[in-house]
């Protein structure tokens, strides 16, 4: 039991280690290949976050797992794709194409559409997390409402074909970091016998 305790804090930890480094990788927006580096391990570790996120909106009961899973198949995909977006920036810069040439533009616009593709499925975890953690209080209110309010942000940014700038993604990363939060504080023997007072 304590394994398994630990491994779901571990989890529910990369969420944060997920937002704050995307953060700090995003930068001022140039290429660095450490940043590439530390975007590629962040969104590594956001992979155990929507497995935990997953876990979490199954609860005690089936009832929910069907779209618990399809939440976090979204997420990967989300996830996945987003990794992707970054093959054609690195692809530009270590060619040494020249700003303006139609190799760069078509690889830069391909990297922004990329990402902004990124954004769909994405919209759909937190859409799904939203409905299953309303029905279901396994995650706090105003998460569930978060996350619902993300999947808006989400979808209204990928309408934007092409956008070089996806302010939904910050929403995202900081509910990322307040759900990570919250489920390792839930997580510690601490939390746990304070949720289990609270049913």
């Amino acid at each position: 039991m304590n394994q398994q305790h630990t491994s779901s804090r571990f989890a529910a930890a990369c969420g944060a280690a997920f937002a704050v480094l995307l953060f700090v990788a995003a930068g001022d927006g140039g290429y660095a290949p450490l940043r590439e580096v530390v975007a590629m391990v962040a969104l590594g570790l956001a992979i155990p976050f929507l497995w935990e996120v997953g876990r979490v909106l199954r609860g005690p009961s089936a009832d929910s797992a069907g779209l618990a899973g399809a939440a976090v198949a979204a997420g990967v995909a989300g996830i996945v794709i987003k990794m992707a977006s970054g093959a054609p920036e690195v692809a530009l810069h270590e060619a040494g194409l020249r700003s303006g040439t139609p190799a760069y533009e078509a690889l830069s616009k391909l990297a922004e559409a990329t990402t902004v593709i990124s954004l769909v499925p994405l919209a759909v975890f937190c859409g799904l997390t939203a409905v299953v953690a309303l029905g279901s209080g396994t995650l706090p209110r105003w998460l569930a409402i978060g996350s619902g309010v993300t999947a808006v942000a989400l979808v209204g940014n990928s309408l934007v074909v092409g956008a070089s700038f996806v302010p939904a993604v910050l929403v995202f990363l900081l509910w990322s970091l307040l759900t990570s939060i919250h489920l390792v504080r839930v997580g510690s023997p601490r939390g746990a016998r304070a949720a289990a007072t609270a049913q």
